[in-house]
This record gives structure tokens, C-alpha cells and sequence, in this order.
């Protein structure tokens, strides 16, 4: 949202854990391939999968709605991740995108619901938007989820070091 860019594709790379070969009990539960990695160890082949939006947009409920439903189409639940890879493809400035769509009318397809999920999800860049000056007029910390205010939580700390490091 703060460059203006927009995608509608997302590729997801998940990157699975040497442990799950060396364990016992998750070892069992794969029979799927097993590849080698840079170091020569083996792994269980990573999983790959693309999903595609069907409009260009840089909404994070759209775009995490996406991804979740992708990795849980591509995961295997009953191996450890070791890395996870996420990538958006077709990336273009806003501006570029026309905002003049013709489009087939179709008998079974509900305009008002349709109408409603598009102002919905300028009404989120408007909120989006407005979260980005609001932070960069009071810095990162003055908005946060309310999970960062927890013991564990480290987005407080993290946006007060510079490139990850303690000033």
C-alpha cells in the first residue's frame, strides 16, 4: 500500500526441517520424496504452489486469505517447517491498472454482494492508508496488535533497532 503496487498472483515455497527424517515418530508418518540438500543431508522435497487473485489488488485480508488457503493445500501437517518462502508475481503500480473492467453479465452471480466486496476492500486501503501516516507521523510503535504487548512479543524491540541490530 505505501508504494501504490497491486499483484494478483502469490507463490508460496515451504522448506521443510532435516528432523523430520531423523525422528522416529514423524519419519514414519512420510513416504513422500526425499531430496538432498546443499549440504548433503536429507530432506524431505520441499513444497511448491501458486494461487492466483482473481483482480489486482494489495489488500492483506485478500492476499492472506490467498496464502492460507494455498498452504494448506500444499503442507504436509505432519512434517516440521524449517522455511517459509512468499512471493507476489505480477507486481504493478495501482495506477497502471485500469479501473474500467467490462465484463459478460452473468444470471448467477449476486452485483450487490459483489459490489459490497469491493467497497469493503477500498474501505480497508482507506484504513491502511491512514495506519501508515498515523506511523510515520508517531513512529513504528504507535500502532500495534495487541499480541506485540505480550511477554514474547518482540515487534517493540525489533522496531526500535536499526537492520535488526541494537542502536
Amino acid at each position: 500500500v505505501k508504494k501504490n503496487l497491486v499483484t494478483n498472483q502469490i507463490v508460496l515455497d515451504i522448506g521443510y526441517d532435516i528432523d523430520n527424517l531423523t525422528n522416529p515418530t514423524i519419519s514414519n508418518l512420510y513416504n513422500g520424496e526425499i531430496t538432498v540438500d546443499r549440504y548433503g543431508r536429507k530432506v524431505p522435497k520441499h513444497a511448491h504452489g501458486t494461487i492466483n487473485i482473481d483482480h489486482k489488488t494489495s489488500s492483506c485480508k485478500i492476499i492472506t486469505e490467498h496464502v492460507m488457503n494455498l498452504y494448506k493445500r500444499i503442507v504436509n501437517d505432519n512434517l516440521l517447517v524449517r522455511r517459509i518462502n512468499i512471493t507476489a508475481n505480477n507486481v504493478v503500480n495501482e495506477n497502471l491498472v485500469k479501473d474500467e473492467k467490462y465484463e459478460q453479465i452473468d444470471l448467477f452471480v449476486d452485483y450487490n454482494e459483489l459490489n459490497r466486496k469491493r467497497k469493503k476492500e477500498q474501505d480497508e486501503k482507506k484504513i491502511q492508508k491512514a495506519m501508515l501516516d498515523i506511523k510515520n507521523k508517531y513512529g513504528k510503535n504507535a500502532i500495534l496488535k495487541g499480541m506485540n504487548l505480550q511477554k514474547e512479543g518482540t515487534t517493540i524491540e525489533r522496531n526500535s533497532q536499526i537492520g535488526g541490530h541494537k542502536e
